[in-house]
């Protein structure tokens, strides 16, 4: 891939999304109900809008989230994170009092999860009130990305009024339909196989009923959308073309975090270059991708040299 050096590429990405710490506890042994179980406990800084910020920023996309953290431990240890990795929060706001967001699981000895506990109310701040005074940040961006993590009402409000182009991530199926009321205002939606069949109504079960999938979501004006068929690869479709792309040959460590770096791999695409193809993008997409289920890091070391090596794979292994 040909890419511009950033250093002379102006503007910047806005992420509109959640940021959680998440704290996970891994017993060794079959778990003992109602015991004390030895294995590890872990921390790791999280959340879908904060990971694909992250992935930006280590692309070297100048990126501002724009999120809510509380005046916690938790949320001491989430800016600082954010600064180490150059994700800037100038336009996310502090709120006293609060605790930050926080997402608590235990698994059992094979790692399937038994329990997790949610508490992430804080993301409920973010309003169209909150939003409304950093609109004119927003609107001065180059793209604007959105977390399904935040509410339908919000999501509503930034298809009304944000004017750039608005990328999406679904999320899950529980969070892609927030994005129902306004796929017709979105440039470049990427959800998954599940998800895109709700949304669109058409159940996926291969590149062909994907591809009718595809169609139905571009009916309502939505300009380019991503579907992720996981082993079958993505599913890449504007209104004029659509095109398949395969996964890469990947050794697979950890398939946490593999969607978000996706995402952030796509606008990063678009970002450096808005008028790229839809194939070209979809390969872009894949690498990043590839990158991330080889590490064992939830946000993969990523760079642009490390896309560009993966992308060379495709040439020397014809």
């Amino acid at each position: 891939m040909d890419s511009q050096n950033l250093k002379q590429q102006s503007g910047y990405v806005v992420v509109v999304g959640g940021m959680n710490m998440d704290i996970f506890g891994m017993p060794s042994q079959k778990v003992i109900q109602r015991d004390s179980n030895i294995g590890k406990v872990g921390m790791a800084v999280g959340g879908v809008g904060q990971n694909i910020a992250q992935n930006l920023a280590h692309l070297e996309v100048p990126t501002h989230l724009i999120t809510v953290y509380g005046d916690d431990y938790n949320g001491h240890l989430l800016a600082k994170s954010c600064e180490e990795n150059h994700i800037m929060l100038d336009q996310a706001e502090l709120v006293k009092g609060s605790r930050s967001s926080t997402y608590m699981y235990i698994t059992d000895e094979t790692g399937d999860m038994l329990v997790g506990v949610n508490d992430m109310a804080i993301c409920e701040q973010i309003t169209p009130e909150f939003l409304a005074k950093r609109l004119d940040f927003i609107n001065n961006a180059a793209i604007c990305l959105i977390d399904a993590n935040i509410s339908q009402e919000a999501i509503d409000w930034l298809g009304d009024n944000v004017t750039v182009p608005l990328f999406g991530d679904t999320v899950s199926v529980v969070k892609a339909p927030h994005f129902a009321h306004i796929l017709g205002k979105m440039d470049t939606l990427k959800p998954n196989a599940l998800e895109a069949s709700l949304l669109s109504g058409v159940e996926i079960t291969d590149t062909a009923s994907a591809e009718k999938a595809a169609k139905v979501l571009l009916d309502t004006g939505m300009k380019n959308i991503y579907i992720s068929l996981g082993a079958d690869g993505i599913l890449c479709a504007n209104h004029e073309e659509m095109v398949h792309v395969p996964i890469f040959k990947t050794d697979i460590v950890n398939a946490n975090g593999a969607g978000d770096c996706g995402m952030a791999a796509i606008t990063w695409s678009h970002f450096l270059d808005p008028n790229r193809s839809l194939e070209e993008t979809g390969k872009i997409a894949q690498a990043a991708s590839s990158i991330a289920l080889e590490s064992t890091k939830s946000v993969p070391d990523i760079t642009p040299e490390l896309v560009n090596q993966k992308l060379a794979t495709l040439t020397t292994s014809k």
